[in-house]
């Protein structure tokens, strides 16, 4: 309202001299210049205000290194080749739209830097709402996803799998998708899955840090990685489920 209010005054005096000018060339000479910078002033603040709003907050860093893990460790796997990468995220009513927006552009901007030839799809899992915010997604709901990409160069997964997980792609399938997930639960599902190479790699928060009260942390992106995850692969797998299992008392 104020925007409108200001422009509108700015716009008056520029036509108070321009009516004037004939009279007095001067005055009106000044009311035009100072018209039309009050015109500029009120249009510079409102892009601004659009580009840049001032409650506009930063993403949640917690959440973005997690984005940046996996699109380093897809990006690796898929090198050479073309197609669709797909981004499975948990039922929405299980994920703040903040959380899954800043969990998709933490991971889509890294990925697709300088590759063209990748896409990212975004499908969320279908599960009750009271299953899905208990982090109990059934298996079935996995494969409906994969299903409907039966071309997708990889799936990351950002979902607490159920399990089973291993069952997810046919075993007489010749070929085994990548799959990258992030398990945010902490569960040890995955880890005959990920011995079995049937997941490449899996992300899960370490028990002795409270991650969702670290969105603000400060420092490189393997810092605050190695701070408040775990990353572990077919050789770590069982180790790290060790420490899933007996953590140390969580620190802030």
């Amino acid at each position: 309202m104020m925007y409108f209010l200001f422009l509108a005054l700015a716009l008056a005096v520029a036509g108070v001299g321009w009516g004037i000018r004939e009279r007095s060339a001067l005055w009106g000479q000044v009311l035009i210049v100072m018209g039309c910078v009050g015109c500029l002033a009120a249009i510079g603040w409102q892009v601004r205000q659009t580009v840049f709003p001032a409650d506009a907050k930063p993403p949640n860093r917690a959440h973005a290194v997690v984005g940046f893990f996996l699109a380093n460790q897809t990006q690796r796997e898929i090198e050479g080749k073309s197609g669709t990468v797909v981004l499975i995220l948990p039922p929405t009513s299980a994920l703040p739209a903040e959380t899954a927006e800043t969990y998709i552009n933490s991971f889509r901007a890294p990925l697709l830097r300088g590759h063209s030839e990748w896409e990212v799809q975004i499908a969320n899992l279908e599960a009750p709402a009271r299953e899905a915010k208990a982090g109990r997604i059934p298996l079935a709901a996995f494969k409906q996803v994969v299903a409907k990409f039966p071309r997708a160069l990889a799936f990351v997964c950002i979902a607490s799998v159920p399990v089973g997980i291993e069952t997810l792609f046919p075993p007489d399938q010749a070929t085994v998708l990548p799959l990258f997930v992030f398990d945010a639960g902490g569960t040890t599902n995955w880890v005959a899955a990920l011995v079995q190479h049937r997941i490449r790699s899996v992300i899960v928060p370490r028990p002795d840090v409270d991650a969702a009260a670290m969105g603000g942390i400060a420092g490189m992106p393997g810092e605050i990685f190695g701070q408040l995850y775990y990353l572990a692969t077919a050789e770590t797998a069982e180790q790290v489920a060790a420490k899933l299992a007996s953590p140390a008392p969580a620190r802030r």
